[in-house]
């Protein structure tokens, strides 16, 4: 294991990155004006390629190498690169988000007036200090990428970046220190991630994130989609049953998969045509017993917290449900999803059923739902149509 530096000047040496292949990079670049100017720096905006990306920009080194107190960037581990990995290798439109950049100085070379704007020519000296801010871990996959065989069609691919220059000695000085840091807690302290739910209804990239969104399609009846009953963005909504993420993972109790291992299945077209047919059928059947019409109307919050199938575990329990029966259909041809007729569905969370059966608790009069009761509410479905419970319910 590499011993931390602790010395000031070794880590002031390691902190000070420079160009790794010793060149000079010439930059094209449109003069901005942004808050951040205010503290005698200077902002641009530009593309660069992914050679030149890799030929001109370190990373700083993790805490296992440099104390933490002394770092101005997350460290870049394993799990971030990967997701880069798997999002290069699964999707066919690649789109990277622009990264930021600190220097400590550029040479300009000329600024030319066009538009309303500036365009600037300069030079980044090999020797000058750098150091991203925002993009250590696209610019480490971009590395990994270009290192691969056969990578040199990627070498032309482009990436924006914005480009501070601090007008400094250094980028260790504290001037310098102060602006990395804020403007690293700007960016992710600050910022409000969408929901799950909205991002994988965004998400089109993957043989199962596309199946799913197929399956808001379906037609329930005359006036109704699954679309029109699954909320997208994640907040619930007048009419609407479960959020998209709950959707997700009934789908996949009910075809006993993680979005992975779909995706490996999934990528064979007939594989995939006969599933988006097979999770029609029974998302069918299921809405056909949701009486979500009660949903619709002015004091919803207080129905879909009142009622039972509205909930996360019940979602996952039918899901559980319709694989047990499709466990059943596979040995016995006579078996159809027309067996779920679900009763239970129409019990509401206030229910003595639930309390005798320990899905709920009652705490001086509240009412609360036990964690984890997905597999003993499915269990008590199962009873209920007489279908014989899956593995995952007999755990």
């Amino acid at each position: 294991m590499n011993a931390i530096t602790t010395d000031l000047s070794d880590i002031n040496s390691q902190l000070a990155i420079t160009s790794p292949s010793g060149t000079n990079l010439a930059l094209a670049m449109f003069k901005s004006n942004e808050g951040i100017t205010s503290q005698d720096v200077n902002t641009y905006e530009g593309v660069m390629t992914f050679k030149e990306l890799s030929n001109s920009f370190g990373i700083e080194p993790n805490s296992d190498l440099v104390d933490e107190k002394y770092k101005r960037q997350r460290d870049v581990d394993t799990r971030r690169i990967n997701g880069f990995k798997s999002y290069w290798e699964t999707s066919k439109a690649t789109v990277f988000p622009n990264i930021t950049i600190f220097v400590n100085e550029i040479d300009v070379i000329e600024e030319v007036y066009y538009g309303g704007k500036t365009l600037v020519s300069a030079t980044l000296k090999s020797e000058s200090s750098r150091l991203i801010s925002d993009g250590q871990g696209r610019t480490t996959f971009i590395k990994w990428l270009l290192a691969q065989e056969k990578a040199t069609e990627f070498e032309s691919h482009t990436i924006a970046y914005k480009l501070i220059v601090t007008n400094t000695a250094t980028l260790t000085c504290e001037k310098s220190n102060k602006l990395i840091k804020q403007l690293f807690a700007d960016y992710h302290s600050n910022m409000v991630k969408p929901s799950q739910s909205i991002s994988k209804y965004f998400d089109s990239s993957t043989p199962f994130s596309r199946l799913m969104n197929a399956l808001l399609e379906i037609q329930l009846d005359d006036s109704n989609q699954l679309k029109d009953v699954i909320s997208l963005n994640g907040r619930i909504k007048r009419g609407q049953v479960w959020n998209f993420v709950q959707l997700n993972s009934l789908v996949q109790k009910f075809l006993k998969l993680t979005p992975a291992s779909a995706n490996k299945q999934l990528v064979d077209e007939q594989i995939y045509t006969s599933t988006l047919a097979l999770c029609s059928n029974f998302l069918k059947q299921i809405f056909s017993q949701i009486p979500f019409t009660e949903l619709d109307t002015d004091n919803y919050l207080v129905v879909h917290e009142k009622v039972m199938y509205t909930k996360a575990v019940f979602a996952n329990a039918l899901g559980f449900v319709g694989r047990s029966l499709l466990d059943e259909m596979l040995i016995d041809y006579e078996r159809t999803w027309d067996e779920l007729s679900l009763k239970l569905i129409l019990k509401d969370k206030l229910d003595k059923f639930w309390i005798s059966n320990k899905v709920t608790h009652s705490d001086e009069g509240k009412i609360t739902i036990i964690k984890g009761t997905e597999r003993r509410i499915g269990a008590l479905l199962c009873r209920e149509l007489r279908i014989y419970p899956c593995t995952e319910l007999l755990a």
